[in-house]
Formats: structure tokens, sequence, C-alpha cells
């Protein structure tokens, strides 16, 4: 986790973690981020879980959407409503092209036409979600780990909080 204590320290000037209510999240996207293991710290399940059960909104059951973009599987992408397996050199091209489109600037890299589509989807549900929408992701880059924090601010995410943080020691 020290890319990502980088980058939040280079955002935000102190070198610790955002703290994430999933409960609050209508729509995840996940690029190689095992947010239901052990990816900084645990214990983000219980939040997720409450998010994935039916509630009624406007007379219609909604429940989060959580699509994963990951190399290999993991407990994260088992849950997820998508799964996309996409290569780890792929990835940050990924939080690229979602914070591009974001800013107006829509192009998807050079992935597959199938996977292009889950991209572009993906994006949609995004902005569809806005404040109640959250990027994570695992990758071990400082420049993918800040992406991240862009992405969510652009959303202006409701999901991360980076005033109430938390501090992970060296085990």
């Amino acid at each position: 986790d020290t890319e990502a204590l980088d980058a939040f320290e280079l955002a935000y000037g102190t070198r610790v973690l955002p703290t994430y209510d999933f409960a609050k999240a209508e729509v995840i996207v996940s690029v190689g981020a095992d947010f239901l293991g052990d990816w900084q710290g645990g214990g983000h399940s219980a939040g997720y879980a409450k998010g994935r059960i039916p509630s009624k909104h406007h007379g219609k059951a909604t429940m989060s959407k959580h699509y994963q973009f990951e190399s290999n599987m993991t407990l994260s992408g088992a849950s997820a409503d998508v799964r996309v397996p996409l290569t780890p050199s792929a990835q940050k091209p990924l939080l690229a092209a979602i914070y591009a489109s974001l800013k107006g600037k829509a192009d998807v890299a050079d992935f597959s036409p199938k996977t292009a589509a889950q991209v572009k989807t993906a994006i949609k549900q995004l902005q569809r979600a806005g404040k109640n929408a959250v990027v994570v992701t695992g990758l071990p880059s400082v420049d993918a780990q800040r992406m991240a924090l862009a992405i969510n601010e652009l959303l202006k995410s409701r999901v991360i909080d980076t005033q109430h943080t938390t501090t992970i020691r060296q085990g």
C-alpha cells in the first residue's frame, strides 16, 4: 500500500489512506483492487453487503452495480456483476480512459471490442451515478493511485472519505 499512501500524500498532504463506505455506492468500479479481500487492510465487506441488498427507490428495486477489472480471480471478482479479465498492463490505460471520459475527452484505449464495450458501459454507469459512484484500484503505481483519487474527485464521490482517514502500519 506504499503507492496508495504516496499518492494520498501528494494529493492531500498527509500520509494516510482514505476510508470507504461501500454501502453508499450505487456503482463500484474496481481496477485490480480486491476490496472484499485484504485491499488496504480489508474490512470493506460489511458495507459492500449492505449496498447489495435490493432497496426500493421510486417504486423499483435497486442495488449497487459492481464492475471488476482484474488479471486474476479474486473474492471481489467472484462477487462482481461484471468481471472483465484485464492484464495488469491494460489496467492503467483503463483508469486513464475513465478519467478522460469524465473530463469529456471520451476515447476508450486499445481494448478488444468486447472489453471496450464493457469499459464504455462502466463509464456510463459512473457518470449516471456521480457522487454515488466510486473507483478503486490496487495497482502498485503512484500514478494509478493518483488517477483513482482524481476520478473520485471528478465524481464528487461520497463513498470515499478523505477527511476521516485510516493509518496502516508495517506488519
